[in-house]
């Protein structure tokens, strides 16, 4: 089963979440960025959905950590603010999409399951291509 990390400081939008992904994926949730970095490091994830105003760190600085930590790692931004710039801030820093609060249950799996599929196409890809380079080096 894949694997969820849902970061946000809001309980309520925390288990939002989870409700819309239960029994679909496993689900972890965590209230901050250091919280999820421990998740991260002791724990494999599959998509990360994370908020963008957090306290201490926020969603999009700990985006750019996570991409560097995880760069196969997908990740689906989450606001309440209908604000266009954190978007475009969050998809140049390596979003995979961006959802708004309040959530439509279907565009957020959709969202999530197309995030998942392009990861695990990438990873095959991957895959294929050091196979090839084995069997075929240049």
């Amino acid at each position: 089963m894949k694997h969820l990390l849902i970061v946000d400081n809001d309980i309520g939008s925390r288990e939002s979440l989870r409700a819309i992904f239960k029994g679909i994926y496993r689900v972890t949730t965590v209230e901050s960025a250091d919280k999820a970095s421990s998740v991260l490091n002791a724990e494999r994830v599959d998509l990360l959905l994370l908020d963008v105003v957090m306290p201490v760190k926020d969603g999009i600085e700990f985006l750019l950590e996570a991409r560097t930590m995880y760069p196969d790692l997908p990740v689906i931004m989450v606001s309440a603010s209908t604000s266009v710039r954190p978007v475009v801030e969050a998809m140049q820093k390596g979003a995979f999409d961006f959802i708004t609060k309040p959530f439509d249950i279907e565009e957020i799996r959709r969202v999530a399951r197309r995030a998942l599929d392009s990861n695990s196409l990438h990873r095959h890809v991957e895959n294929l291509q050091d196979q090839i380079e084995e069997e075929f080096p240049v």
